[in-house]
Parts: C-alpha cells; structure tokens; sequence
C-alpha cells in the first residue's frame, strides 16, 4: 500500500489542513493541470488543484466549487457537468477556477429521451470528445432496459450548446450501455452493450459534424478467441488501435488485447489467448496516456484483496501489450493523465487522490490528497493535445512546427476545416503517404520516421472537389 512512502511537494491531507506556505509561488512556476476531485455524490462540492511544473500542488482559489451536478470534462475555458435532466456549462478562469453557468439544455427535449428516465439510479453519463466541440450523452434505464441513447451535444464558442442527433441501440432486458470511447483521429468510437451473462462491444462512425452514427455489433476476432469476451473498449489517442479486455469464460480477471481498426471500424487482432497479458486485477478503468506509449489500469476488489491495484503497461500497436510495473496495491476506482506525464488514481476506499509520474520503469509516486468521498475524477491538461482550425477550407498544423528537429516516432497534430465537412485528410511526404484519415479533420498520431529531413504536406478534401493543404519542413534525427 502507498500509505508509506513520503509525500513530495505537499502534505497529503493538503485539501483540509495544510498551509501554502511551503509550495513556491505559482506565478514562478507553469501550470501543467487543473485536477478535480467531486466528493460525497454526484451533487457534491468538486475540489480542484493547479499541478505545477516543480511537481508541488496547490489548491485553486475559491475550491470547493458547487456545480451541484456530476462533472464530466473541461477545456481551458469551459467546464462541463450534467445532472438529471440537463446538460451544463460552466467559465473556467486562467487559475482552473470554476465560475458562472454559461448555458444549460435539457437531454429529456430531444431525440433518444425516451430511452432514459429520471429515476434511473445511475443517470444519465456523458462524455467529451479529444477536441472539446461535442459532447456524448448516453440515456437509459426507461422501464426494462430496452434502448440506449447515445445523443451528440456540439459545444458552441460561447457555451451554449446545439443538439446534432442521436444514434439509438437495442438492449436486452436487464441490460446497459457504456459511454463510447473515442480514437484520437475522431473517426469511431466503441461501447459496451451489456446481457446478463454477455456481452456485445458496439461500434459507431464519426461524422464530420460530430455526431454518432450506430456502426453494429463488433466481433473482435483473435487466434484461440472461443469461449472469451470482449469488455470495455478503450481507444487510442493516437493510433488507429482499441484495447478490449478479454475474459475467458466469461469470469475471473480479464486479459488485454490489441486490436486494429479497419477501414470499416472492423476490429481484428494478431494476438493471440496466450501473449494478451493477464491483469489479476478487478478492473475498474483502463486509461491511455496521451501519447499513446502507456496503458494503465485500475482495480479494486476491497481494501488489502488480491485484485486490486494500479498497472503500467507499454503499448506496442499491434504487437502484444507488454507490461512495466506492478507496485501499487491500493484499490484504484478511477484514473486520468494529464500531458506531461503526470498519472492520476483515485481510491474510494483509502479517500485519496494519488499522483504518479509514469516512465519506461514503472510509476514514481509524487504525492496524494485526502478528499473525503471521493467519486468522479476529471483532469485539464493547460497544454491541450488537441489542435484546432476554424477558418474554412484550411489546415493548422500544431505539431510539428516548422524547420524543427525532432524524435521518431513524431508527433503529428494537426486540424482541417472543410466546407461540408472534410472527407478525406492526409499526410504526404513526396509521393508517399504517411498517414490518411476518413470524414474527419482530427490528425493526431505519433509517425515513426527513419532519420533524415521530410517535406511534409497536410491535405484536406471535402466531397466538392475542394482541398487545403499546408506543409512542414523537419529534421528528424
């Protein structure tokens, strides 16, 4: 258990007892993340926390903030929550501070309500996509089960927010849907759709819009797949590739696998039943890292049990996952990275938040707060992964700058806006291409590239005829 090692930075009962005095000044230090931890239900008091650039911790002015309502997910200048019947937004200030409401819309008032009811004890759940312009909310639990709504909310620049359809997915009797999981390039997202005693991984097409559209059932297919099932999809922030776990006979501890996406969102995979790692956990939550290097994952099977912990994992593409390191034992219920490495891993039981620096070795642990009741955990990267283009019929190129010198594998980030949408977004390097992303104007990956100078160029085309393009010139070495 992590209750012995010293705590870095400050004391970890920060949140109720502990003076500043000790932490630098922020002002001498960046802000890495805005961290929120909502206690004791999903109406509680939300406290937040400014990770620094010196891995010291402090609290954000005014925290405990009261959206009274679940948090779901922010951006730099929005934050958003949702409760029984409405969808919220709220200003978020340079600091991380929680400010006014922005806008608010009721879920019950369109498309897919009927699938959901207010005396649902779970309730309604939503999530934000990699580039903070649509929300996904998912509607169940009216009488027996018998539909699940996943409605697409697009966020407007002021807060507001305009409903874009809603893609509506049969349940057996008894059963439930997750909240998608969505690659990184945007392009599909996949889901759980739970039977008793079952269950069918669910997929979904992207459009450019934002909006989801019901892809069909999922096979995962593999080398000795008879008797497993998939579980819980958890897309790549960079790749096209979906982690499953993988539970034989349908009990004990999962194992993970690796699993390409086809053109149509087909998934397939060349592991095989004895090189998927196995967790030995109860597992509460798998979690990319930004990058897409590290997978970590989360259990909880009570306090001092067998089953829980926190697990470091290298991805590897389509090769077999690998595992790092396997030395925190507390019972983890959720987790959440930030950009810079930072690991985030909340304990209902302990009422702690840890934080951990992951690298090739294993996790460092930094520090940990006390929060009493801890039950959602939402982390706000300062320096945002995504890339965004708002003028139409145009390409920005985030990453890599121009004339840079860089590592393989490189970081390509990249946003196209295309008047109806973007159809087809590619990367060049002469006649070659690197990369090719359909109906969507999200490119965000890492490129391995053999040493040498590149002439990079970004392509977009919308359905008329119309392109844009952009170029950079790099060195990698």
């Amino acid at each position: 258990m992590l209750s012995a090692f010293r705590v870095s930075g400050l004391a970890g009962a920060l949140a109720f007892c502990c003076t500043l005095a000790a932490v630098p000044p922020s002002s001498a230090q960046s802000t890495l993340a805005h961290v929120y931890v909502q206690s004791s239900g999903n109406s509680g008091p939300v406290y937040g926390y400014n990770i620094l650039s010196n891995d010291t911790y402090t609290l954000i002015s005014g925290s405990p903030f009261k959206p009274g309502t679940k948090i779901v997910g922010g951006t730099g200048s929005k934050f958003f929550t949702i409760g029984k019947t409405l969808l919220h937004s709220f200003a978020v200030g340079s600091n991380g501070a929680l400010g006014s409401q922005l806008s608010q819309i009721g879920i019950y008032n369109y498309a897919g309500g009927s699938c959901g009811s207010t005396a649902d004890p779970v309730g309604p759940q939503a999530v934000l996509d990699h580039t903070g312009r649509s929300i996904y909310v998912l509607l169940q639990g009216n009488g027996d089960h018998l539909c699940a709504s996943f409605q697409t909310f697009n966020v407007n620049s002021d807060g507001s927010f305009t409903f874009n359809g809603d893609a509506q997915v049969n349940e057996d009797s008894g059963g439930y849907a997750s909240v998608p999981s969505i690659l990184g390039n945007e392009t599909f997202a996949y889901a759980d759709n739970f039977v008793p005693f079952n269950n069918r991984v669910i997929g979904f097409r992207r459009e450019s819009s934002g909006t989801l559209q019901y892809n069909g059932i999922v096979n995962p297919t593999f080398s000795g797949d008879a008797g497993y099932v998939p579980y819980r999809p958890t897309a790549s922030p960079t790749e096209n590739f979906v982690v499953l776990r993988e539970v034989l006979n349908d009990t004990g501890y999962p194992q993970l696998g690796s699993f390409s996406v086809g053109s149509n969102g087909a998934l397939t995979s060349t592991n095989t039943a004895s090189n998927m790692p196995q967790t030995n956990l109860n597992v509460t939550q798998t979690a990319f890292s930004p990058d897409g290097v590290f997978l970590a994952v989360a259990g909880d099977n009570g306090m001092g049990q067998p089953g829980s912990g926190l697990k470091l994992y290298k991805f590897n593409g389509a090769s077999p996952i690998t595992p790092i390191s396997f030395t925190v034992m507390d019972p983890i219920d959720q987790i959440a990275w930030d950009n810079s490495g930072h690991l985030y891993a909340m304990s209902t039981i302990e009422n702690k938040l840890f934080i951990f620096v992951a690298n090739s070795q294993g996790l460092v642990p930094l520090t940990y707060f006390s929060i009493p009741s801890p039950v959602n955990l939402v982390v706000v990267s300062s320096t945002a992964s995504s890339c965004g283009e708002s003028t139409v019929n145009a390409v920005n190129v985030c990453s890599p700058t121009e004339n840079s010198t860089v590592s393989s594998p490189v970081k390509i980030n990249a946003a196209a806006n295309m008047n109806g949408g973007v159809y087809r977004f590619e990367l060049w390097s002469g006649s070659t291409k690197l990369i090719s992303v359909s109906y969507s104007g999200v490119m965000n990956q890492s490129l391995p590239l053999a040493p040498g100078t590149y002439h990079l160029i970004f392509v977009a085309r919308n359905t008329l005829g119309q392109k844009a393009t952009a170029t950079r010139d790099i060195t990698v070495k």
